[in-house]
């Protein structure tokens, strides 16, 4: 599946998701998240408080019914690591680091453990846990700084003799809470790990060595034969040695607070549902 074939395919899942929504729009929440964001790869692969970023997105849930919805979501996260706040020596001798700005569009399906039944200002439940998964498309450029201390673009340097796409597709899942304020507002958290299709969020490849022979002619630009090899010791690396570590594909995880707000009166779209008040009757 190519890159245009798989934005149009998400695209119009999103546009079909808020077409439903519009029909019935007191199923319609809307809301945003903020908090932070940590990634697990070649380079964070233990776990590294220092490098937690930031992350915030929006979100429109459609109710399908008091246990299930679905979730179309726009977020974006900045991930970073350092080999020098690593416990492996060979990380530390390697001395790669990077950051990171990732801009994802998904797709999530949302199963709520309770009911979310809500009539009118009446409020059965309140405190709603969920599960969620999803398919999720993202951008993402990453950058480090060069031999002068200037801000270097990795992508496209080729600094394992290969150029790789910055455009791949996730597996976002998670859990999360809300927790009802009102009929119409609530206030939640929500953990998300997202399993990518690519290694190359780091600029380092998994467990993969340097083209041979190792010269500048292998990569695109000189820049990236300099950003190729960081290693506290001379061509530490150097011609077919190893350069990556983590064979997986690489993670990122976005987790936050969550405020949405459901429009209409919601639980299906009629008003309070309680006892109805008879007429008295006459004779």
């Amino acid at each position: 599946m190519t890159k245009r074939t798989l934005m149009k395919y998400i695209v119009s899942i999103i546009f079909s998701l808020l077409t439903v929504c519009l029909v019935s729009a007191q199923n319609l929440e809307i809301g945003v998240m903020g908090g932070g964001s940590y990634y697990y790869g070649d380079i964070v692969n233990e776990w590294t408080p220092s490098t937690i970023g930031g992350s915030g997105g929006v979100f429109l849930r459609y109710h399908i019914n008091e246990n299930m919805a679905i979730k179309g979501f726009g977020g974006y996260c900045k991930i970073s690591g350092s080999d020098s706040l690593s416990s492996s020596s060979f990380q530390k001798n390697r001395n790669l680091s990077f950051w990171a700005d990732v801009f994802e569009g998904s797709v999530q399906f949302e199963y709520s453990f309770v009911k979310d039944i809500t009539r009118g200002r009446r409020l059965r439940n309140r405190f709603i846990p969920y599960a969620f998964a999803g398919l999720g498309a993202f951008y993402f450029m990453n950058y480090a700084y060069g031999p002068s201390h200037e801000i270097v673009k990795l992508y496209n340097m080729g600094t394992s003799g290969t150029v790789y796409n910055n455009f791949s597709v996730c597996v976002p899942f998670g859990v999360g809470f809300r927790y009802k304020i009102t009929s119409n507002i609530n206030l939640g958290m929500e953990l998300g790990i997202r399993y990518t299709a690519t290694t190359w969020l780091d600029d380092v490849g998994g467990p993969t060595t340097f083209y041979k022979p190792y010269t500048k002619e292998n990569f695109l630009y000189n820049i990236g034969y300099l950003m190729s090899d960081r290693s506290t010791s001379q061509q530490y690396i150097g011609t077919g040695k190893q350069r990556g570590k983590v064979a997986l594909s690489d993670v990122y995880v976005m987790c936050g607070f969550t405020l949405g707000y459901r429009l209409g009166t919601g639980g299906g779209g009629g008003g309070y549902r309680g006892r109805a008040i008879r007429c008295p009757r006459f004779y």
